[in-house]
């Protein structure tokens, strides 16, 4: 089983040797989740201060601070993301005046112990004791709890993009349906209440008539699989499904035989992640490319790269393909976006209280 990346933007991710297949650990909680847990643990429901600011020269903030011992702790929110801080009390300076009537150290000394690229100066101290539950809202609203994963199958002889999109489930293989089983069951989309990664659930089947869907730790994934939608006898590109698994992240593709794929006939500019996935004894042998830009994320692919079909071999793929996607979110296709959101949710927030 072999890609060939030609002019591609994709590269082929390199196995570890000391990689093993696991089931689901720590890596699959999303920052925003870490941070989450972490003020609710250090912070929430204990007195801490909170700082806001609507503009400095890392745009909007939101600082937590708490004194937890004789250690200080901070969540520091802004545009880029969330940081988690901590310093001794005995390494921030506080005059002897401040010690004396236990005033505690001034702001701009005890942002610059966590980090002198703290602007300390537009930071303003926040009492409203609602402010907690709003930031924690905040970062819950960051929450990812679906993805949308494309599914495309190749036949023996096919080799790029407009071939595979070209194939009908009436003519796929055993192999092929027993993997979409594997993937998650198979629903009527006719009157579905799940997530619907924007496929017509009102019956009037534009976007076919069943689809393949799980529920997985937590979180609703809705594959669109490329057989299962419509097929344009008229359309050789087959734009219909092209729409859909043209803007997933992350496209998985099913393969008969181990004939090397042309990964430069991938067109689109929203796919980042490609999971190539070949029948290989009692399991599947696994390669995965991402597109430049992707950094590197965990699990690792074990060599050989080969997973089984039990529930354990299930939740590593499962969960290489969620921290693949995520790891997406890091690329400059995406990354500017999701600091527009921060921003503007940490806005709202600082504008909120700083009238």
């Amino acid at each position: 089983m072999s890609v060939v990346v030609g002019n591609s933007d994709f590269r082929p991710l390199q196995n570890n040797p000391t990689a093993k297949i696991t089931g689901v650990h720590e890596s699959l909680l999303q920052e925003c989740e870490k941070d989450i847990i972490w003020y609710r643990e250090n912070f929430f429901g204990k007195p801490h201060d909170n700082y806001l600011a609507l503009e400095s020269t890392k745009g909007p903030l939101a600082i937590s601070v708490i004194l937890d011992g004789g250690v200080y702790k901070a969540l520091v929110r802004s545009i880029e993301g969330s940081e988690r801080l901590t310093v001794e009390a005995s390494a921030v300076y506080q005059s002897t005046h401040r010690k004396l009537f236990k005033m505690g150290p001034k702001v701009d000394h005890l942002m610059s112990a966590f980090s002198s690229g703290i602007p300390a100066r537009s930071l303003s101290l926040v009492k409203n004791p609602g402010l907690a539950n709003e930031l924690l809202s905040m970062e819950e609203r960051q929450v990812i709890r679906s993805y949308k994963f494309g599914v495309a199958y190749c036949t023996a002889s096919q080799t790029t993009e407009a071939e595979m999109m070209s194939n009908r489930h009436e003519t796929v293989s055993q192999g092929y349906k027993n993997f979409l089983q594997f993937l998650g069951e198979t629903i009527e989309l006719r009157g579905w209440k799940g997530y619907r990664a924007g496929l017509d659930v009102s019956g009037t089947n534009q976007t076919g008539t069943h689809a393949v869907y799980t529920k997985w730790q937590g979180y609703e994934i809705m594959f669109h699989v490329a057989t299962m939608l419509p097929y344009n006898e008229k359309d050789k590109q087959q734009l219909e499904r092209k729409r859909h698994l043209g803007n997933d992240i992350v496209v998985i593709v099913y393969q008969d035989s181990d004939e090397p794929f042309q990964l430069s006939t991938m067109s689109s500019h929203q796919n980042h992640i490609l999971a190539f996935v070949r029948p290989e004894g009692d399991g599947y042998r696994f390669v995965c490319a991402v597109k430049q830009g992707v950094p590197t994320f965990i699990p690792d692919i074990p060599d050989p790269p080969i997973f089984g079909k039990d529930a354990v071999s299930r939740d590593y793929f499962l969960h290489t393909l969620v921290n693949g996607e995520r790891a997406s979110y890091k690329s400059a296709s995406f990354a500017p976006k999701i600091s527009r959101t921060r921003s503007v949710l940490l806005c709202d927030v600082a504008s909120k209280h700083l009238k």
